[in-house]
């Protein structure tokens, strides 16, 4: 029995045809996902999710901060002086700005997670929505056409159509007709 871990424990010595290579080092092939130096192979993976990390440690507590602030203020604001309050809104403003910016410029990793022979495995992070949704939807097609066999729907034959196109109308592409 095999007892290494099951994400290194595949090897590809042969060259298979790469179907999507969305960026260098992320390959996705008819039998197998590679991302860097792992290879999951495509029967394998089961129950394929995605998942949203935490946020970034400055936006999560710049933000508590903000809230316990504006709690504290709401409660105290009676007993305070007007510019005690002026100035404790300036702060509190000034770690919403610092909240908000954080979650902007640091926005929270979307992550691919599938049960892979049995262990429960991050295949794939990015903060990119574009990547990670693009090797989200060609992971699912080529999971599920690992599963049923290949699925190719034959492109529709598209008729000629019956006024031609002005550009093949043009004066000089006209020839006499004999």
């Amino acid at each position: 029995m095999d007892h290494r871990d099951p994400v290194t424990a595949i090897t590809h010595t042969d060259a298979e045809p790469i179907l999507v290579t969305v960026r260098p080092g992320l390959h996705i092939t008819p039998t197998c996902f590679r991302v860097g130096g792992r290879h999951y192979e495509l029967h394998s993976l089961r129950n394929l999710e995605t998942r949203q990390s935490a946020h970034d440690p400055l936006t999560r507590q710049s933000a508590i901060l903000a809230a316990v602030g504006l709690l504290g203020l709401a409660l105290l604001a009676r007993y305070m002086h007007p510019a005690g309050i002026a100035a404790t809104g300036a702060v509190l403003c000034g770690l919403a700005v610092v909240a908000l910016t954080s979650a902007h410029r640091r926005p929270r990793h979307q992550q691919l997670w599938a049960v892979y022979k049995g262990h429960d495995i991050q295949l794939f992070s990015s903060d990119d929505n574009w990547l990670f949704g693009a090797v989200d939807r060609q992971l699912r097609r080529s999971m599920t056409e690992s599963r049923l066999g290949s699925t190719t729907v034959p492109r529709p034959v598209t008729p000629l159509p019956a006024v031609p196109h002005p550009s093949l109308v043009h004066p000089s592409k006209m020839y006499p007709v004999t």
